[in-house]
C-alpha cells in the first residue's frame, strides 16, 4: 500500500554534473545535481541563486563545461560544493583545458565533457535555470562502446539522491529501450 509522504519531489536520482566556468579570469567549478534534458539537444542545469559566482561567470560568458562525475572524481567535485569561488580559488582541483568554446573550460579526466552555448535563463525560486546546447561532447575512448556510442554501464556515472543527501553508483543494463515491453500482455 502506498502512502502519502507530502509534496516531495520524487525524480531524484539525477546525475552528478561539475560545471565549469571563468569568473573574473580564473576557472571555477560547481558540481549541479539539479539537471534536466529539455528536447534530444538541450538540457537544463539548474544553479542556486547563492551561488552567485559562478552564476555571475555564467551569465557574463553565455558558456558553461558541464562534465559527468564518477567516483574517481567524487571528492573533489565535492568539495567544490563545500566551498564558495568567491572564497576560494578552485581553479586548481581538476586539471584542465579549452577547446572551441571560450569561457567553458573541459575537466581532463571526466569521463564525459560537453562544452555549451547558454540558449536561456529561467529564474525560477531560488535558482536559475540555464537551457543549454552541447556544441562538442567529449568521452574518454575507453566509455565508447564498439559502435562509438557512450557506454554509460562502463562510465559508471554518480548519481545525487536528495531526499537522504547519498550518492548513489549506476548499476547494470536491465533492459532494451523500445524492446522491453514488445511481448507485454494485460491482464
Amino acid at each position: 500500500m502506498q502512502k502519502n509522504i507530502g509534496s516531495v519531489m520524487g525524480l531524484y536520482p539525477t546525475p552528478v554534473t561539475v560545471v565549469g566556468t571563468v569568473v573574473e579570469g580564473r576557472v571555477n567549478w560547481l558540481p549541479v545535481a539539479h539537471v534536466g534534458i529539455v528536447e534530444h539537444h538541450t538540457f537544463m542545469i539548474s544553479v542556486d541563486k547563492a551561488h552567485e559566482f559562478s552564476n555571475k561567470g555564467i551569465q557574463q560568458n553565455k558558456t558553461v563545461s558541464v562534465s559527468l562525475v564518477n567516483q574517481k572524481m567524487l571528492q573533489a567535485a565535492d568539495y567544490c560544493g563545500i566551498v564558495k569561488g568567491a572564497d576560494t580559488d578552485k581553479s586548481d582541483m581538476f586539471k584542465y583545458h579549452f577547446g572551441r568554446v571560450q569561457g567553458a573550460p573541459i575537466i581532463d579526466e571526466a569521463p564525459l565533457s560537453m562544452e555549451c552555448e547558454i540558449l536561456d535563463m529561467v529564474k525560477v525560486g531560488n535558482f536559475n535555470n540555464y537551457i543549454v546546447k552541447p556544441v562538442n561532447t567529449y568521452v574518454q575512448e575507453e566509455y565508447l562502446n564498439e559502435r562509438g556510442k557512450v557506454d554509460y554501464e562502463k562510465m559508471s556515472p554518480v548519481l545525487f539522491e536528495f531526499q537522504n543527501a547519498n550518492y548513489l553508483s549506476t548499476g547494470s543494463v536491465i533492459g532494451k529501450c523500445w524492446n522491453i515491453g514488445r511481448d507485454y500482455k494485460k491482464n
